[in-house]
């Protein structure tokens, strides 16, 4: 097996060396077509193993390499006339390229997370000014110090490319333990199942501009809102950040996630650091004139986001969630599914949308003796505590309990009316986000303001939607293009 890339720290001469910051996406993106659609490409990233934290500029992961550390060397020949270099020392704590320690750091990880080595950690130097004869041409010192058989040279050619880093005695590595010991930010905490490519991708994204995450409900919005946020956070301690939630229910949802990231992650946070807040405080901040780096708002409202941009700072960014579309925002849109898929397959038999409507009634005529009939087929197998039962209306909730009442036994509660929490469920709609059962039946009106499919996603087997309203059918049409979607 190849030896790594010894490492070097200082540059010695009589003039001065200098080395702009140079512009490597281009090359970074000529390596993600070489060794495309294989390989995964990191920038900027930072590693923690408990209170510890290194930052790698640039990583590479693939299959057949393992762990790929990518160092760019930015002199030109004019620069390195004259010009000795020496070994990187401990105390060197600006050199040009120091990866002895990162590379002890990622395997110290990989123990601790797997007790096991998942794949060699090797070190690739980018020349990107020299040609291998330039660089034939240094001073002898160079070749003390940089193995040849891991640089690359400007003159390289693709072919010397995969030459350098692919090799007859590349083994399978892992990827998903890989990045499993090397982000455990991006596992799900709920689910203990890694992120999907899509979120890992907002995840690492340097945010430039403002960023709606776009998708159905169950497809991670929040989970994803979260880990970008606390990853945010812990890459800039001094970050001004706020995450504002629809609700005081949804607040409480996200400090969940925000404890449940942390805990299950060598995250080294404080969740009282985290300030989470409801939309109902946004007027007030902008007229108490706060501002933020970052601002995460899950579930975004269109006229909240005038004054959403009024509390960022001047090169602040606004990082949103919603199942809808909004203008004049970049969208980014997660595909995959956690909850939504089981429920709407549960709502209308595996899919099938024309089975859909078994599980809709709309009537001209009592919707509260609809919500009796329905509970009458309910009740012959599922049990009263597999119910629950929802209302736009507060008022007629009370209406809606002396009718099941009166047809049955009694058998319901309301959700602040009573001691005893056995039997069916009556909620008001404005708990919808934090409720979910087994069999959800839930009543709307015309102005209702909630999203079909977000009402659907509300059970874990049937959800059953009474309404008068024509946005009933609504959820068809939505259905039929989320399969669509998944289908191509």
């Amino acid at each position: 097996m190849r030896q790594s890339v010894n490492i070097f720290s200082k540059l010695f001469s009589s003039p001065t060396v200098t080395n702009k910051h140079p512009d490597r996406s281009k090359h970074i993106k000529h390596l993600q077509t070489i060794f495309a659609p294989e390989a995964e490409f990191f920038t900027q990233l930072p590693i923690f193993n408990n209170r510890d934290k290194k930052n790698i500029d640039y990583l590479m992961i693939h299959p057949k390499m393992g762990v790929i550390l990518l160092n760019y060397f930015d002199y030109s020949l004019e620069d390195l006339k004259g010009v000795t270099v020496s070994l990187a020392q401990e105390k060197d704590t600006n050199p040009d390229i120091k990866t002895s320690e990162i590379k002890k750091f990622l395997m110290q990880r990989f123990d601790d997370v797997f007790n096991t080595q998942l794949s060699p950690i090797r070190s690739i130097l980018i020349c990107s000014k020299l040609t291998e004869n330039e660089f034939d041409g240094l001073d002898q010192s160079f070749h003390l110090h940089i193995p040849k058989h891991s640089t690359l040279f400007c003159d390289a050619n693709d072919t010397v490319y995969k030459d350098i880093l692919l090799n007859k005695e590349n083994e399978d590595y892992d990827l998903e333990k890989i990045k499993r010991a090397l982000f455990p930010e991006l596992v799900v905490a709920k689910t203990r199942s890694l992120m999907t490519n899509e979120q890992t991708k907002i995840m690492h994204t340097q945010q430039s501009e403002n960023i709606l995450v776009h998708g159905l409900p169950g497809s991670g919005k929040s989970s994803t809102l979260i880990a970008k946020a606390l990853y945010e956070k812990m890459k800039k301690p001094e970050l001004e950040l706020i995450i504002l939630g629809k609700r005081v229910c949804n607040v409480h949802q996200l400090q969940a996630l925000i404890f449940s990231f942390i805990e299950n992650s060598h995250w080294a946070l404080n969740p009282a650091d985290i300030t989470v807040s409801s939309f109902e405080t946004i007027k007030k901040r902008c007229s108490e004139k706060e501002n933020y780096d970052l601002i995460v708002c899950d579930d975004m409202n269109e006229e909240d986001m005038p004054f959403l941009l009024q509390l960022l700072n001047k090169k602040g960014k606004l990082l949103a969630s919603s199942h809808y579309h909004f203008k004049d925002i970049k969208r980014t849109t997660l595909y995959a599914n956690f909850r939504l898929s089981p429920a709407l397959c549960a709502a209308c038999e595996g899919l099938e949308v024309d089975h859909l409507e078994q599980s809709l009634s709309r009537v001209s005529g009592n919707i509260f003796m609809n919500a009796v009939l329905t509970l009458s087929h309910l009740l012959k197998e599922v049990d009263p505590n597999d119910i629950t039962i929802v209302h736009e209306n507060k008022e007629e909730l009370l209406t809606l309990q002396t009718e099941i009442d009166t047809f049955f036994s009694p058998i319901s509660y309301l959700f602040d009316t009573s001691d005893k929490k056995e039997g069916i469920a009556l909620y008001p709609m404005s708990h919808i986000p934090c409720l979910l059962n087994k069999y959800m039946i839930i009543i709307i009106d015309e102005n209702s303001i909630y999203d079909p499919i977000e009402l659907i996603s509300r059970a874990r087997h049937k959800t059953f939607i009474l309404s008068q309203s024509e946005e009933v059918y609504n959820i068809i049409q939505t259905i039929k293009e989320h399969i669509t979607h998944k289908e191509s």
